[in-house]
């Protein structure tokens, strides 16, 4: 998995007998492979008073595939991924305490809970403020690098427990930056051009080990592939959800006509599929990167005038640079000039090169460290696979559908009534769900059974607080998929309020609509 990453251990080179030797076979490499070479940097001492060798091409590649892994790179890309990704979940979270995404925690009436953590509640509404406010703290003492590392770890776990209180406010990308302050905790991003380096809390560094920057590539990598195989979906390759996108867009100043061109849905759709199945491999063949660069802020900007979706273009962006070789980060001005000198390469590639003391940790932590690294990716890969256990269409029924990285596949169009009937008396009553649910809540309640489910089972938890008995709930949910006319997303004639909660497929969804 971390060797598709870096795209392979390279064969040892050759024993190369002077500095000299060294730089001018590089300089014929530049010339043969036609790509823009990356220098040799100067002899200098890194990190806190230590000495060692990083190979001219990051220090990716070493003796063994596992030893690898805590071979040292250069810090330059985990630093500048800190700052720029720091600042930008700060802007997202901003974004989330000023926004209606706060409403769903504060103005409803009711919650809606994820399946295995029926437990979890959102805090009183004093409590919401003061997490998202230590969510943007934490994310400001990221970018700082002041306890750099504790800040990520409150800010990841700050914003997934914030993102498991209330299925309404699920999005992708919020789910993305929680993982990711979490795997910033877990790295040395704060030893370089931080205010923990300044005031002596660490000292600094110039390299870290290179399953840092290999574990972040494969979190994006993950992002992307499984976007990608998500849109091998019937709908998708028909230009449906597209075509109902583009209505609005089209009436746009400007770049409207451009997106009523007709070829434009099938350029979107299938150049959307292709992009998020190939970019990763683009980025990792160097002579395809800066041009797959290129095409990925050509991408990520056609989705901020299409969709907005608030900073994670950016973030995105900011993500996929970490495939340009270490070394690239370093002629940024604004930070190579504050990283500590580059450590020399070593003479001789095929010698074995010691590792500093910092990674040659003892083996009982490597093989903690290893697996810890195998715990997460295998998780990364399988949970969003889980979708696969449900035989029907994740886009009518929704089931799997969370934190599988299925991005922007789909639209739907409808609503939902619920009939409360009490079969002692006879008595029936008509209620809308946003007589108790925030408009933000029911725009993403709707459409989905499981939340129409739970919605059923607090009205008739609500109906026997006022003295009736037994009420049964059903619901008539009208849903329109991609375009289509609304039909029926649920049994009409099931008693909701008698259906318990599962991760097994509902029998009382409805028939998915002919792709």
């Amino acid at each position: 998995m971390f060797v598709l990453l870096d795209g392979g251990w390279p064969r040892p080179p050759q024993v190369r007998t002077s500095t000299v030797e060294m730089r001018r076979e590089k300089q014929q490499d530049h010339h043969r492979n036609g790509a823009a070479g990356t220098p040799v940097p100067a002899p200098g001492r890194g990190g806190a008073g230590h000495a060692e060798g990083v190979s001219p091409d990051g220090g990716l590649h070493g003796g063994s595939r596992l030893s690898g892994l805590f071979r040292p790179v250069e810090i330059a890309p985990l630093v500048y991924f800190r700052i720029v990704g720091g600042a930008l979940m700060m802007a997202e979270t901003i974004g989330q305490l000023v926004t209606d995404y706060r409403t769903a925690y504060v103005g409803g009436a009711v919650h809606f809970h994820y399946t295995l953590l029926p437990w979890l509640e959102p805090w009183p509404p004093a409590g919401i403020y003061v997490h998202l406010a230590v969510n943007i703290a934490a994310a400001a003492l990221v970018t700082l690098g002041l306890h750099t590392r504790v800040a990520a770890a409150v800010f990841g776990l700050g914003t997934l427990s914030l993102l498991l209180m209330e299925q309404t406010v699920y999005i992708n990308h919020t789910y993305l930056y929680g993982l990711t302050g979490l795997l910033l905790a877990a790295m040395p991003c704060g030893q370089a051009v931080s205010l923990d380096v300044r005031r002596g809390a660490v000292g600094a560094r110039a390299t870290a080990p290179a399953w840092c920057l290999l574990l972040l590539r494969f979190q994006l990598a993950v992002v992307y592939v499984y976007g990608g195989i998500a849109k091998l979906d019937p709908d998708w390759l028909a230009t449906r959800a597209v075509r109902v996108w583009l209505e609005r867009i089209v009436t746009y100043p400007i770049v409207g006509p451009l997106f009523a061109l007709p070829a434009v849905p099938y350029l979107l759709s299938w150049g959307g599929l292709i992009f998020d199945l190939m970019i990763i491999p683009a980025m990792l063949w160097p002579r395809t990167r800066r041009g797959a660069f290129a095409i990925a802020i050509a991408f990520h900007m056609t989705n901020v005038v299409m969709f907005g979706l608030g900073t994670f273009p950016w973030f995105a962006l900011a993500m996929t640079a970490l495939y340009f070789e270490p070394s690239a980060f370093r002629r940024m001005r604004w930070l190579g000039q504050r990283l500590p000198p580059a450590p020399a390469a070593p003479a001789c590639e095929t010698s074995a090169a010691p590792l500093t003391a910092q990674y040659d940790a003892p083996s009982e932590r490597r093989r903690a460290i290893l697996f810890a690294l195998a715990t997460y990716c295998a998780l990364q890969v399988l949970v969003p696979l889980r979708m696969q256990l449900y035989p029907a269409w994740v886009s009518w029924t929704e089931q799997g559908h969370k934190f599988s990285w299925r991005m922007m596949l789909r639209t739907k169009s409808g609503g939902v009534r619920f009939e409360v009937r009490e079969p002692r008396s006879g008595r029936t009553w008509s209620e809308h769900p946003m007589r108790y649910l925030t408009a933000r809540q029911y725009s993403h309640m709707y459409d989905k059974p499981e939340l129409i489910r739970q919605f059923a089972h607090y009205l008739a938890d609500e109906y026997e607080r006022r003295g009736h008995v037994g009420v049964e709930v059903r619901a008539r949910a009208m849903a329109g998929l991609n375009g289509r006319r609304p039909r029926h997303l649920v049994d009409p004639d099931v008693n909701l309020a008698a259906e318990p909660a599962s991760l097994r497929p509902y029998s009382w969804i409805t028939p998915a609509p002919r792709p």
